[in-house]
C-alpha cells in the first residue's frame, strides 16, 4: 500500500508545501485495520514510521525553507556607475485659453 500526502505549512500568510508517496510497511496480521475502518491519525502514523523521524523532519525544513525564502525581497539591480543616469521627467505646461 502507498500513502500519498502534503505537507503544508503558513507562517504569517507566506505558504509553502511538499508532496511526495511513499509505501508503506506491510500490514501486521495480528494487528489488521480494515482499510473502511482506517482512521486519518492512523494513517499519519504509518506514514511517518514508513519514513522515519529524520525524514520527517528533512520534509517539515523543505516546507520551512520555501516559507523563508519568499520573506527575502526581491534584489533590484542597481545603475551602472558608467552608466548615463535616465533623464530626469519633465514636468508639461499646460495651458487654458479663457473666453471673453
Amino acid at each position: 500500500m502507498m500513502s500519498n500526502f502534503t505537507i503544508r505549512g503558513d507562517e504569517d500568510g507566506i505558504t509553502g508545501s511538499v508532496s511526495y508517496a511513499v509505501n508503506l510497511l506491510p500490514a501486521d496480521p495480528d494487528n489488521f485495520t480494515p482499510f473502511d475502518q482506517i482512521t486519518q491519525e492512523q494513517a499519519i502514523l504509518w506514514t511517518q514510521t514508513a519514513l522515519g523521524v529524520d525524514r520527517v523532519a528533512a520534509m517539515e525544513q523543505e516546507v520551512q525553507d520555501q516559507i523563508d525564502a519568499q520573506k527575502i525581497p526581491e534584489p533590484q539591480p542597481a545603475p551602472l556607475p558608467w552608466s548615463p543616469a535616465a533623464p530626469e521627467p519633465q514636468a508639461e505646461l499646460v495651458t487654458e485659453e479663457v473666453a471673453a
